[in-house]
Order: structure tokens, then sequence, then C-alpha cells
């Protein structure tokens, strides 16, 4: 498959739907929606919307309405931790995929309030869009992923990093809880939206967690920082490989209903940016 073209189509459905999401740039508080679709529309890869729909597909549920939101809620959830990490008092950074960041562009007070409200409106997108049950679940496993468990918690614990002993086996943690687990929670929402049994879940969560971790070390090979300095580019680059093939073997039992997981897991250990 063209995977280039298949990211690009993709892209396209989920710039739609989230276009119809989000609140008017005209809507009060207008400086609010605005720094919220700034934050939203800048570019992003959307990998894990984009995994959110493949898992339904994988478990039998093609482009329904209630998938595509779910898949959206996801991308709403990793633009609000964006926002909030290029804080001033996170990693205070000016740009962010070659633009300005939120903060610098609507200032810190706005950053901080657009990224709450992205969080929120997530939640409300799966709320409604999923039958009680499933919605019930996928907020469940969503929540579970962000908390202190989760991206939260990596995020306090890259700040801390330094105060760990062992910054190798630190940043191995940080990596699955400040990225991976929302792979992990892509995929599973992917299946749950679904409708998917236990097993089909489980599987799909093993593969986003994988492929989570494999995208975190592939940035860091990328930029020369994190596990990849540490650890050398080499050790990195097997690792990653590694990582690609766990994923793949977690859904092997899917058959070719998971051809464009394993084709993005592929991707995602070869790309160069």
């Amino acid at each position: 498959m063209n995977i280039k073209k298949y990211f690009s189509n993709s892209i396209r459905l989920i710039d739609k739907a989230l276009d119809r999401i989000l609140p008017k740039e005209s809507a009060e508080p207008r400086t609010l929606h605005k720094a919220m679709r700034y934050s939203v529309f800048t570019g992003g890869k959307r990998i894990r919307p984009i995994i959110v729909i493949e898992s339904a597909k994988a478990c039998g549920r093609k482009n329904s309405k209630g998938v595509l939101a779910a898949a959206c809620a996801i991308e709403l959830v990793h633009s609000y931790s964006l926002i909030h990490d290029d804080l001033p008092c996170m990693d205070n950074d000016d740009y962010r995929r070659g633009k300005p960041t939120c903060h610098r562009v609507f200032g810190e007070a706005n950053a901080v309030l657009a990224g709450d409200a992205l969080l929120t409106l997530a939640f409300k997108v799966i709320a409604e869009s999923l039958p009680a049950e499933s919605a019930v679940a996928a907020i469940r496993k969503l929540s579970s992923a962000i908390g202190s468990f989760g991206m939260v918690g990596g995020q306090a614990m890259d700040i801390a990093k330094t105060k760990y002993r062992s910054v190798a086996r630190v940043l191995n943690t940080i990596n699955t809880l400040k990225t991976a687990k929302l792979f992990e929670a892509s995929a599973a929402i992917g299946a749950i939206s679904a409708g998917a049994d236990g097993r089909r879940r489980r599987a799909l969560a093993s593969y986003g967690l994988s492929v989570g971790i494999a995208f975190q070390i592939a940035d860091d090979i990328i930029d020369g920082e994190g596990y990849a300095r540490i650890v050398g580019h080499e050790k990195a680059r097997r690792d990653c490989e590694a990582l690609v093939l766990e994923a793949k073997a977690s859904i092997a039992s899917l058959g070719l209903s998971a051809s464009v997981l394993k084709a993005i897991a592929d991707y995602i250990g070869v790309r160069r940016r």
C-alpha cells in the first residue's frame, strides 16, 4: 500500500470531523476557541486517531460516526497534552511543528484554558457518540491512560528525571507513560467502539503499547535526544525494530483485517519525521 497516500486521505477525513466538533472561532469566548483550533490544526500526523479507526476496522467496524468521533477525541487529548507540555512551567518551548506554540500566540493563561477545554471536550465527544456501555469502557480506558499512572504521571517523572539514579530505566518508564499509554488507549478504544470482545481488545492494546514506545524511540533517534542519546543510536534502532515486531505479533491473530495496522507499525519503525 502507498502509506503516504493513505495517511494523507485519513488526515483529511479526521480534520473534517475535528472541524465539525470544535467550537467555531466566532463563538464566545473567541480567544479561547481560536487557541483551541490553532493548537489542533497545526499539521499533526494524526497517527493516534488513525490507529483508533484502523483498530475498529480490524474488529469489523468501518468508519461509523461513533468510531470517527472517538478518534477525534483521542486527537483532542493529544493536542491538550502538547499545549501543556510546551508551557514555560513544563518544557518551555517556543515552537511546535514549526509554528509558535499556543502560549506564545495567545498568552499563558489562555493556553492553559485551551488545553483544559480540549481535554473536557474529548470526554464529552465520547459520551455523546458511543453507546452507553462502550462510552463508559472508552472513558475508563482513556482516563487511566492519561492520569497520574499514565501521560500526566510521565510528564511529572520527566520534570523530575534528574533525581533518579538510573536515567535509562526512568526514560523507559517516561516513554511508556507519557507517550505509549495514549497509543495503547487509541488501539483499545478502537476495539471498544467496534464492540470487540476482550481478546481482541487486549491484542490491540498490546499492539498500541509496543507501537507507542517504538514511536517515541524513533523520535529520539531523529532528534538525537532522550533514549537514543543515552543508549546510542544503534541500540535504539534495534530496540525500535524489536518493538515493531512485537506490535505486529500482537495482532497476528486478526489476520488480513489488521494489515493496515501492521503497515503503520512498519512506517513508525522507519520514519524520518
